[in-house]
């Protein structure tokens, strides 16, 4: 130990100042490069948390989409099958032909109505109170459809149902429409 100290204490004074800048430099680096990293990395946090939001964004616009076309078809063969409900209304096809006309209608443009239930319920947070309205609305449109059926099961005419029935299918397509542009608002907001 005495001989280290001895070769320490012997060293030129401008070895001493050589080393301590060799130390200085050599912390001063690892401090830049630590720094660098360090703001690299929150770089990269800002660009990934960029790139999520982005990815959640399209991926929110396409299934809002999507519930726009498939409440689309679902109204239009909704509103088919009320078409040709006025015509066993006004007595000039049975309620045989009517729901024949139905069961084709429906396989011939099948509606997932869990999917539109899902999109609403994941995507649309906005659309849900529209679209609970357009459930309201069809909900009377039923009720109308129920009372005819009672009577024409009766054997009752069913002129009677056309002017109510068709009061509550006006205000169904006002909500249908109300629910269309809450969907396309969401999808331009998304």
């Amino acid at each position: 130990m005495d001989r280290i100290l001895q070769v320490l204490a012997s060293s030129p004074s401008e070895a001493w100042v050589g080393l301590l800048g060799v130390v200085f430099g050599s912390l001063l680096t690892t401090l830049g490069v630590w720094l660098t990293n360090r703001a690299n990395a929150k770089q990269l946090k800002v660009q990934l948390a960029h790139e999520e939001r982005l990815h959640r964004q399209r991926v929110s616009k396409e299934r809002l989409e999507e519930l726009y076309v498939l409440v689309c078809h679902w109204l239009n063969g909704m509103f088919s099958n009320y078409l040709n409900l006025t015509l066993v209304m006004k007595g000039e096809c049975d309620y045989n032909a009517y729901l024949d006309a139905v069961i084709k209608s429906s396989s011939d443009q099948p509606v997932d109505f869990s999917r539109v239930e899902m999109i609403i319920g994941i995507y649309g947070s906005e659309i849900r109170q529209a679209y609970g309205q357009v459930i309201e609305a069809r909900t009377r449109v039923n009720s109308v459809i129920g009372d005819h059926k009672k009577a024409y099961l009766l054997g009752k005419s069913g002129d009677h149902f056309l002017l109510p029935f068709t009061a509550v299918q006006v205000v169904l397509e006002q909500e249908c429409e109300a629910l269309k542009e809450a969907i396309a608002r969401a999808a331009r907001g998304a």
